[in-house]
């Protein structure tokens, strides 16, 4: 009894009580004593809260201790009560029994009374309890038989039917009035007496429950089986109770029996050696284990779009004559494999899909073997299937399934391995299998061969590795291996000499791991492989001096290179990047990033292009601004995205380069470059950039690009021009020239200038050719030309305006001089003589030399200019020329019809002189003829005596005479007309024999 006991004691004399509860309390600590001085006030106790036992004195005033049991017990027939008194009477003794004590105890000396008293409330309320507990366990057990949904049968001691509920009755079609008194070998079938024999003497020898199945014969015999949970309970070995809970279980030992044999089917499924062996069980098993005689297995070929039937039992064969191949689509049996969920029809017979309308087929279960094809089990009535029969189908079907992927899997697995051993093969592995207990390793025939031994000269143990390894290789080899059969290591890895056959040492890479532990964790069998890496340990040996060769060149090289994580955090830096970030070279920059090394503002945008490259998977070029030593410095940068097997971006390469000073060069380059568009484009003179080809012996020279102004003064196409040699672009002849003055600048390899008329239109052309070098090879010329046809004009002009002057002057120093002397001597005789005849020859010097300073001024002051020009009619013109010259007895002939364009008081200067001329020479009766040319001019004609041939080229020129008092300026001035009207002017005989000036290149209106 563990639990606390509530003890309430009734005593009048309080300090009674007291001692008595401290002696109880101290006796069992599971007491806890609520006393009372009066029976009254013990009632109300007992109303108010749970008592186990209540202890009371007999003689106490009001009611006494009978009184007060007796009205304790029509409250509580069973609550113990010990009645406690000091007045020990049988008379009291007898009362209390007869009123239902539990206990009678007389008060004593001393205190082992309250020992005693502990005692008898210990025993008291274990009793009580135990009568509670047995009287709900009754009640329990009636409700549970009356309402549990088995069968339940309540024996008696000798076991015989005590009672039995009515699902009992229902179940073995017997009424309670019938069993009632019968023994339990009575609703047994004899094949069953023994097992009730063996359940009843089971029930007896022991306690608890006897579960057992037997044959049951019911009232209306039939013949069931029912499984029973036999119980029998005692308390403090006395039998309580007695009871059977049952129930029929025929249909699931059906079933049972139908799944063992299904189990024992799918052993013979899980050894079959074929698809079509898996599907004749299935078929089988179906038919005879299952009920099922129409059967079948369709099966998919190995393309997966045909479904053939590949087992069919014999009845199945009856119904349905030749079974149908199915394909996609076409079928409810298609359907299900397509899908891969199970269809039940209880009446297919109207189903719009069934494969042939005119079988007996009613009902149908197709269900889906996965990927491998369909089981199909039909019956010839409709609603055929039972919910147990469709299951037992779905369980075939699933172990089918298995059967199936397990052929399936064993193929696979075969390929596998013949494709592990040619891997092995292939990749040159050797193979050991160590049984770490007894040292016996079994080497393959690579692992022997790969160190030119043969199996038959390797003992298979342990040693024979031990003996090959280096030696100093052997304590690192050990480490590892011990580090891993200790279980510190996952595998066992380590790159080791082995001695060879030759006596040569070969790098092999030992890998292995431990399969099998003991009991204590030691390990029992290790496997592992061997691979000759020797080439790969060369190769690496040689790519790490690789890697050091670049490592120095990533050192030395003057560009920034970083390598960065998809984090932007730093795995590695040069020093050229340790130096433009202040980091010493042995500080560790992995995990750095730039906002540990740069502003916040230029970090995030260097970060926000670090996530662009990764993100685009591809290179990134941006220039950042980095402050250096308070300098802002320009650098160009590409990040380029290292990518895994998988297109997958893992790290970050960034290299970049100091380019300020390139900017400032492009910036200055951008600006000359504007100058040179600006002057290019703007300046008037025609440039051309031209392109030298092939070599010193053949050089071919074609034009890369002109100017607007070379278009607008060559009449060349700039478009078409572009590509194109000299020859292409002007023709051979011009082309040719212009191609020799470009040689002659590449001979000269200095800038040359050269004046030509007509290379271009009509004009004289100054041109500048200058050879621009590369790498110290004249690779272009830089041709700029310019017209210069009004300059070379004003240059003429300033030489014939400087032989005019030269003229003016010999004649200022020549001609004037001898009438100054006449004047100079006639004015001397003058004054010395008084002769008046002396004035007369002063005044015709003085005549002689207004004369001479006239044809001066005219030859200075107009020369060979014109002003406007407009249609002279030559026949009116000539006859008022003729008015206006002193011509005494001279006749005039004009046969002249035309009309020319011209100065029109140059024209009359000219004719006047020349019919003055023609008067002076010819005489006073000379005659005058002035006539066309052909459409080309005129001419002026006398028949005087005319010039003599030597002479016709001197007359022109200025002062020539052959009278006195002559100028000599006459027909100067009609050279100097003609030249200033662009005509030319020739003199020859006239018809007459005199002279005749003929005047072309005039232009005439028509």
């Amino acid at each position: 009894m563990a639990d606390a006991v509530r003890v309430l004691h009734v005593e009048d004399d309080p300090e009674f009580a007291s001692m008595t509860a401290a002696f109880l309390t101290r006796t069992d600590d599971r007491f806890d004593v609520i006393s009372a001085t009066s029976a009254n006030e013990g009632l109300t106790r007992l109303s108010e809260e749970p008592i186990d036992c209540v202890v009371s004195d007999f003689d106490m005033p009001g009611q006494d201790g009978i009184e007060f049991l007796e009205s304790v017990r029509a409250v509580d027939d069973d609550l113990p009560f010990i009645l406690f008194t000091g007045k020990g009477s049988e008379e009291v003794a007898s009362e209390a029994i007869s009123a239902g004590v539990t206990d009678y105890l007389q008060k004593q000396q001393g205190t082992d009374q309250y020992t005693i008293l502990a005692n008898r409330i210990t025993n008291a309320v274990e009793q009580y309890r135990s009568q509670q507990a047995l009287d709900a366990s009754r009640k329990r057990l009636s409700l549970f038989i009356d309402k549990s949904p088995l069968g339940v049968i309540e024996w008696d001691e000798s076991f015989e039917v005590a009672q039995v509920n009515e699902k009992g009755e229902e179940i073995l079609q017997r009424d309670e009035s019938a069993l009632v008194g019968t023994g339990f070998e009575t609703l047994v079938s004899d094949s069953s007496r023994d097992a009730v024999d063996e359940t009843i003497t089971a029930l007896q020898e022991g306690s608890g429950g006897y579960y057992t199945v037997l044959d049951i014969e019911t009232g209306d015999g039939e013949q069931i089986v029912c499984e029973w949970h036999n119980r029998i309970i005692r308390e403090n070995g006395e039998t309580v109770a007695i009871f059977s809970q049952f129930q029929e279980i025929t249909e699931r030992r059906r079933r049972q029996q139908r799944i063992e044999a299904l189990h024992d089917t799918t052993r013979e499924l899980m050894h079959a050696q074929s698809r079509e062996d898996v599907a004749e069980l299935v078929v089988e098993t179906a038919r005879d284990l299952l009920g099922l005689p129409l059967s079948a297995v369709f099966l998919a070929d190995e393309s997966a779009d045909r479904l053939r039937p590949s087992a069919v039992t014999d009845q199945a064969r009856v119904i349905i004559d030749e079974h149908p191949t199915f394909s996609g689509g076409d079928s409810l049996v298609w359907e299900v494999f397509d899908s891969g969920e199970q269809r039940v029809f209880d009446d297919i017979s109207t189903h719009p899909d069934r494969y042939n309308p005119d079988t007996d087929v009613s009902s149908e279960i197709l269900l889906p073997l996965g990927d491998h094809g369909v089981l199909v089990a039909s019956s010839t009535d409709a609603a055929a299937f039972e919910d147990a029969s469709v299951s037992l189908m779905r369980t075939l079907a699933a172990n089918t399934e298995e059967a199936l992927s397990r052929l399936e899997r064993q193929q696979e697995l075969r390929t596998l391995t013949e494709r592990h051993e040619l891997a092995l093969e292939g990749a040159e592995l050797g193979v050991w299998d160590w049984n770490v207990k007894t040292d016996a390793v079994t080497f393959d025939e690579r692992w022997a061969d790969m160190l030119g031994y043969s199996l038959d000269e390797l003992e298979p143990t342990v040693d024979t590795w031990d003996e090959l390894i280096h030696p100093e290789d052997r304590e690192r080899t050990y480490e590892a291996l011990n580090a891993h059969l200790d279980g510190e290591t996952e595998i066992y890895e380590c790159d080791h000499r082995l001695r060879t056959a030759t006596g040569e040492y070969r790098w092999i890479r030992d890998i292995g791991k431990v399969f099998e532990r003991d009991e204590n964790g030691d390990p029992v069998r290790a496997v592992g492989i061997h691979q000759d890496v020797t080439d790969h340990k060369e190769r690496k040996q040689k790519l790490e001096d690789t890697s050091r060769k670049l490592q120095v060149i990533l050192d030395t090289a003057p560009t920034y290179i970083l390598m960065k994580d998809t984090d932007s955090r730093f795995l590695f830096i040069n020093s050229a990047a340790r130096d433009l970030y202040g980091i010493d070279d042995d500080e560790s920059v992995v995990g750095m990033s730039d906002y540990d090394i740069l502003p916040d503002h230029i970090a995030e945008q260097t970060h926000a292009d670090d996530q662009r490259a990764l993100e685009q998977k591809e290179t990134v070029e941006v220039e950042t601004v980095i402050p250096v030593d308070g300098t802002d410095r320009t650098h160009l940068t590409r990040k380029t995205p290292i990518l895994d097997e998988d297109g997958e971006p893992y790290a970050l390469c960034v290299v970049a380069t100091d380019i300020t000073d390139q900017k400032r060069r492009e910036q200055e380059l951008a600006r000359l470059t504007d100058e040179y568009e600006a002057v290019f484009e703007n300046t008037n003179d025609a440039i051309a950039l031209v392109d030298i080809e092939g070599s010193a012996d053949e050089l071919t020279f074609r034009y890369v690009r002109t100017n607007e102004a070379y278009e607008r003064q060559t009449g060349f196409d700039t478009n078409s021009l572009t590509g194109q040699t000299p020859v292409e672009a002007a023709g051979p002849d011009i082309g040719r020239r212009i191609a020799d003055h470009y040689e002659r600048c590449v001979s000269a390899g200095e800038t040359i200038t050269f004046e030509e008329r007509d290379l271009h239109p009509a004009g004289v052309w100054e041109t500048q050719v200058t050879p621009i070098f590369a790498d110290g090879e004249i690779t272009r010329l830089v041709v700029i030309s310019r017209d210069i046809s009004d300059r070379i004009e004003y240059r003429e002009e300033l030489e014939r305006q400087n032989d005019r002057l030269e003229e003016f002057a010999s004649i200022v120093s020549h001609d004037l001089r001898n009438p100054l002397g006449v004047l100079e001597g006639s004015l001397t005789l003058a004054r010395d003589t008084g002769d008046d005849e002396q004035f007369d020859r002063c005044f015709r010097a003085i005549d002689r030399m207004k004369e001479l300073i006239e044809d001066l001024l005219t030859l200075a002051q107009k020369g060979d200019t014109v002003s406007e020009t407009e249609p002279l009619d030559l026949e009116s013109t000539v006859r008022s020329c003729w008015q206006a010259v002193e011509t005494d007895e001279a006749s005039l002939e004009i046969p002249a019809e035309s009309t020319i364009q011209a100065d029109e008081s140059r024209v009359r200067q000219l004719l006047e002189n020349l019919i003055n001329n023609a008067v002076t020479h010819g005489g006073s009766a000379v005659t005058v003829k002035i006539g066309d040319l052909d459409g080309s001019g005129f001419y002026v004609a006398d028949d005087g005596d005319g010039i003599s041939p030597e002479k016709h080229e001197t007359v022109f020129e200025s002062g020539y005479t052959t009278t006195d008092g002559g100028t000599g300026f006459g027909l100067a001035i009609v050279k100097e007309i003609a030249a200033a009207h662009d005509w030319s002017v020739s003199v020859t005989e006239s018809d007459d024999g005199g002279a005749r000036f003929e005047f072309r290149g005039v232009r005439q209106e028509s």
